[in-house]
Parts: structure tokens; sequence; C-alpha cells
């Protein structure tokens, strides 16, 4: 597991949607939202991510329900489950882990730990960026690498 770092995040489109979807069926999720932009021609700009929008600490991050966001680079056409919408800029607290995705809850619990150790507070939905592992056809493998990144204000 790498070590909790500070980055600061310029503002990103993304196509989202509404439904929120348990971890096993984030894969799933995530190519189906990738078809639809197909369809829709609209460009996919950078790895999928999911929004954690509860307080990891009092949740089970097993069970959490994530909103699929998918980075885009031009516009979505037409009504449907798609919107697109603008993440907000800011300084967020990152770490990444690659590795079983059992392991995930370690880094979770290794960045909280970091945040409230510097004196910062979580400002707003916790983001897991899917580099390997989700989003891939025939669901989450073994191995992941995924980027937590918690928006923080001191």
């Amino acid at each position: 597991m790498s070590e909790v770092s500070i980055k600061f995040l310029m503002p990103m489109k993304v196509a989202s949607t509404e439904k929120r979807v348990p971890r096993e069926e984030l894969s799933k999720a995530v190519e189906q939202i990738s078809q639809s932009l197909k369809e829709k021609k609209v460009k996919i700009a950078d790895a999928a991510m999911g929004l954690l929008h509860e307080d990891p600490k009092s949740i089970d991050l097993q069970k959490a329900q994530f909103e699929v966001c998918l980075p885009i680079s031009g516009k979505i056409k037409g009504e449907g489950e798609l919107k697109s919408k603008e993440l907000e800029k800011g300084a967020f607290a990152c770490i990444t882990h690659s590795g079983p995705i059992e392991k995930l809850p370690d880094a979770y619990k290794t960045i909280l730990k970091w945040i409230e150790e510097n004196g910062y507070k979580i400002a707003s939905p916790i983001r897991e960026v899917y580099h390997k592992g989700v989003g891939e056809v025939g669901g989450i493998p073994q191995d992941v690498l995924i980027e937590i990144q918690c928006p923080v204000r001191k």
C-alpha cells in the first residue's frame, strides 16, 4: 500500500448515473455506462470511478452503495439514466491500493487515520478511481488497482 498524499485536482466533467450500486455490481454498471456513451458517441476521458456519498467510518465498505461515474469529453445528448455533471476541484487526500479487493478496507483505515491525525475533515463524496480491475469484462478480479481520493478541508 502506498503512502497518503495531498493532490489538488481540477474540476472534472463526468457521465453519472443516479442509481447507486453495491461494489459487486460496479463492473457491470461501468460496462453499461461505457456502452451507452459509445452509442451516444461521447468520448471517455479517463478511468471509471465510484462516488461514496456515505461516511466511510460508519458503514460496511463491502456493502456500500456507489454512484458510478466516467470522466468524459463532450456532452451527453438526449434523455435517459445518464447525466452529465462536474465534480468539484479541490484538495484531496489520496492513497492507492494495489492487491486483493478484500484488503481495500485497510487502505480506507489508513487514509481516514491520516486525515484525522493531520487536522482535516472530509468535504464531500469520496472517489474511488478504478485503474485496474473494476469495469473489466468478467467482473472484479482478485487483484485491483484503486486510488481512494478523499476531498478534504482544514
